[in-house]
């Protein structure tokens, strides 16, 4: 994020442990659309992510739900998608695991199961706790989220649109 607008200067970082597993995420968010998600395993680079990274994003999407409803961000039944709340996100996972499982022999994917409930309940946990402290993040957060949702639709619209105009162009009737 050096060469880019953040918007929150701290980096929302912790660090959980048992007597298996610890886990370390840091996350920030800047004012550009894509999302950088950086994941580790055992100090292994997983490109391809795994189920750890399944875990976070489950537990990001829910948590942003859980407070735009509280900020009266979302209508009844509606949510957003998880894309629109990684928009800008730039994330690091770091995990450790005693015996991985990756997929393939590149060790690109981890593929333990039991690592995705963990990894989804204490990112849960903690970020409801620092929403729940810092509320002007979450807000900021949330309101990028509901821009990233408005585009969506809009583009959807857009497009569904185009296709009824050509679907509706190549009917002609003979004679």
């Amino acid at each position: 994020n050096n060469k880019k607008t953040v918007l929150f200067p701290e980096i929302i970082y912790f660090q959980q442990t048992d007597q298996i597993y610890v886990l370390e995420i840091a996350l920030q968010y800047n004012d550009g659309y894509g999302e950088q998600l950086f994941s580790f395993v055992n100090n292994i680079n997983t490109i391809d992510g795994g189920t750890h990274v399944s875990g976070f994003k489950s537990a990001l999407t829910k948590v942003c739900n859980k407070r735009a409803k509280e900020f009266n961000l979302l209508k009844d039944g509606d949510l957003f998608s998880s894309e629109d709340i990684r928009e800008g996100l730039v994330a690091i996972i770091n995990m450790k695991v005693p015996e991985p499982q990756f997929e393939g022999q590149t060790k690109a994917k981890l593929g333990n199961n039991d690592v995705k409930g963990l990894v989804d309940s204490w990112t849960f946990g903690f970020l409801d706790t620092f929403f729940e402290e810092n509320p002007a993040v979450a807000k900021k957060i949330l309101l990028k989220a509901e821009t990233a949702k408005r585009a969506r639709e809009a583009a959807r619209k857009a497009r569904d649109l185009t296709r009824r105009k050509t679907a509706l162009e190549s009917t002609i009737l003979p004679g």
